[in-house]
């Protein structure tokens, strides 16, 4: 049965679009520019109001990401007051005052924060503040929805805002997640308005796949597939009648639903599957992930594998591979290693393929440009393959990732910093606790006896644990790592004797070296190369003990530097490495250099541009590409693409964090 869903799969040929070509107009390049009159030179008024506007647009900026820290928290209950603490008169003034409400009602409504939205903009309205005309018929409708009693009453002054023009798709999207979560508002009162919504604006079917998908999955998690088969049927036949090709959203969504329901309801995917296929309709990148993460949950490797190589194979400019169907492969990878009893599966991939894929599929979006954005990579992708070649001890692996975070244009957080720091606390807690063989030697060992700032040479480490005492004693009395988390929040237990040996960890990351010359070499050269080595060269935080047990603050944007955690990483490795042969190896420096070209060469792509227009494009706008900490992308909705997989509460290692509290009335606390 499970083969069968493969095949059904692998029956679909996705159609590939390409561009038309353009006709070259040679004859306007003859054409000279017109003289344009030069600017005015620039007053000292206008100086002043540029350097003004920059400085409140950096702390709205600074207010925006430091409150997505805090939702990240276990304070996320006080966002309301923090923010509104924080959006004083004396901070944001005159003209950017409203620029700052209106920036804070998007931020609010995005992350649903619907009574933080609503009394921001009550406040903005009472401080003489005209609101834009789309946030006005969004707020109108769910002030409408919150002050009512009784939600049937509201049906008809909601159709009156629904004829508005300014009240769009995402708009209505917004009010039907804030009346079932917030209102708890019946599912048939909410299809009710969906229907209310098109009828009113007119809206054809066909032209908003993404309403139609949530509206199935409302109404098949609620039971009601009649209701949801309706809906899909509308959508077909609007797609029928106005000649254009059926989007997979709605199926998606479908597909995604059941799965959450009841992964093991193999019957239905099928017949989802076949009713798609009889219609033409391609299965999308959504569909694919789906269908990968339900055999991942159900242990079946073998066919979550194959439908990859299936998607390789049918993989067109509509349908390529996206960051979450390599962290489903990941996670994949990971639950093979947990299981006691190593079970061999013929197709599997090792995670340095899975990750060199990750990356080539970004290439190939960007032109071959690492710092440009693309589907198919993401920072909580590239946190899932630190985490995965640190569960499986490849500590080389771990350290080729977080070397190629400034290539690709993001940073290390504080989680990268624990998701390493726990497990070498896990795995020495372990050594220490284990009978020693005769003549055994131990990572732990390594590592205690290394010191910082020294030039390694592991020829002399065997001879200095055999005269010398280590820097720090590995306590087996009390909590341990088993404690851990790569969370917000403690790192340790502030009284236990493990606090020397996260200290001596964190020296050998040696924070006040900021230069990365002594690093192994896995980075390619691009014609960017310059401009991320000015990124590198520049000084980034650099965690302590404290911020990472949670006795100080982290820092504002979450933004750590990524070359201590890389120079501890190095060691580890080079620390495996001396502990699998301790004894005098007058070539260790040729081994080291082998085993790391062979790492490079099985995780780094090149990076050739293939497009020199796009590519000088991207330089223009590098700038412009903020760093994101891991937690902004760990869930997200994207356009056409249905719901991420979330992975919250299925590892033992602790890789989801914590639950964001459901939205309540009242002052949202």
């Amino acid at each position: 049965m499970h083969s069968r869903l493969v095949v059904h799969v692998s029956d679909f040929r996705i159609p590939r679009v390409f561009p038309a070509r353009r006709p070259l107009a040679r004859s306007f390049c003859s054409v000279p520019a017109p003289k344009c009159a030069p600017p005015p030179p620039k007053t000292t008024v206008d100086t002043s109001m540029h350097t003004e506007r920059k400085a409140h647009r950096a702390r709205l900026n600074n207010l925006l990401l430091a409150a997505d820290r805090l939702l990240e928290s276990k304070h996320a209950h006080t966002i309301q007051s923090y923010i509104m603490d924080k959006i004083s008169a004396h901070k944001f003034y005159n003209s950017y005052r409203w620029v700052a409400f209106t920036r804070l009602i998007r931020f609010s409504l995005s992350r649903q924060l619907f009574s933080v939205a609503i009394v921001l903009y009550d406040r903005l309205v009472s401080e003489g503040f005209a609101p834009p005309s789309s946030i006005r018929a969004s707020m109108t409708a769910l002030k409408l929805a919150d002050s009512s009693g009784d939600l049937q009453e509201t049906v008809e002054p909601l159709t009156q805002v629904f004829a508005d023009e300014s009240y769009d798709t995402a708009a209505f999207m917004q009010l039907l997640y804030f009346m079932l979560s917030v209102k708890k508002a019946p599912v048939p009162l909410v299809d009710k308005l969906a229907g209310i919504y098109t009828t009113t604006r007119k809206i054809e079917l066909c032209s908003c796949p993404d309403l139609i998908g949530e509206i199935v999955r409302i109404n098949t998690q609620a039971g009601r597939l009649d209701a949801a088969r309706g809906w899909l049927r509308a959508f077909e036949e609007s797609c029928q009648s106005e000649d254009v090709g059926t989007d997979p959203s709605p199926y998606a969504a479908l597909v995604h639903t059941l799965m959450s329901i009841d992964p093991r309801n193999t019957p239905a995917l099928q017949a989802i599957l076949k009713k798609m296929k009889a219609a033409g309709v391609p299965p999308n990148i959504s569909i694919f992930n789906t269908l990968m993460w339900a055999n991942v949950k159900q242990g079946r490797f073998r066919e979550a594998f194959e439908l990859y190589r299936v998607l390789g194979t049918q993989r067109s400019e509509q349908l390529v591979p996206s960051d979450v169907t390599f962290k489903i492969l990941l996670r994949a990878i990971r639950l093979l290693g947990q299981k006691r009893r190593t079970v061999r599966v013929p197709n599997v991939m090792e995670p340095r393929q899975i990750f060199r894929d990750m990356l080539e599929y970004h290439l190939q979006q960007t032109g071959g440009q690492p710092l440009g954005r693309s589907s198919s990579l993401s920072a909580s992708a590239l946190q899932m393959a630190l985490r995965t070649f640190i569960a499986c001890k490849d500590y080389l692996g771990a350290f080729v990732v977080v070397r190629l975070l400034d290539t690709f244009g993001f940073t290390a957080d504080l989680q990268s910093y624990r998701i390493v720091l726990a497990h070498l606390l896990s795995r020495m807690n372990r050594e220490a606790k284990s009978a020693r063989r005769p003549g055994e030697y131990r990572l732990a060992d390594f590592l205690m006896h290394l010191r910082p700032d020294e030039k390694l040479d592991l020829n002399a480490m065997t001879s200095r644990m055999q005269v010398s005492q280590p820097a720090a004693q590995v306590s087996t009395q009390g909590p341990m790592s088993t404690d851990l988390h790569p969370l917000p929040g403690p790192l340790l237990n502030p009284e236990c004797s493990s606090r020397d040996v996260v200290s001596h960890l964190l020296e050998l990351g040696e924070p006040d070296r900021h230069s990365d010359e002594d690093l192994l070499d896995v980075t390619p050269s691009t014609i960017i190369h310059s401009s991320v080595q000015s990124r590198r060269h520049r000084r980034m935080y650099v965690p302590t003990l404290p911020v990472l047990c949670g006795e100080d603050a982290p820092p504002i944007n979450n933004r750590c530097s990524p070359i201590p955690l890389a120079r501890l990483l190095q060691k580890v490795f080079l620390g495996t490495l001396w502990a699998s042969s301790p004894s005098f190896n007058p070539r260790w420096h040729t081994l080291v250099k082998r085993v790391v070209g062979d790492a490079k060469k099985s995780m780094v792509p090149s990076m050739d541009v293939t497009d020199s227009a796009k590519a000088a494009d991207l330089r223009k706008h590098l700038d412009r590409k903020p760093g994101l900490p891991f937690a902004l992308s760990r869930r997200r909705r994207s356009a056409r693409a249905g719901w991420e997989i979330e992975f919250v509460g299925d590892d033992d290692l602790s890789e989801g964090k914590p639950s964001r509290p459901r939205e309540k009335r009242g002052d949202g606390q």
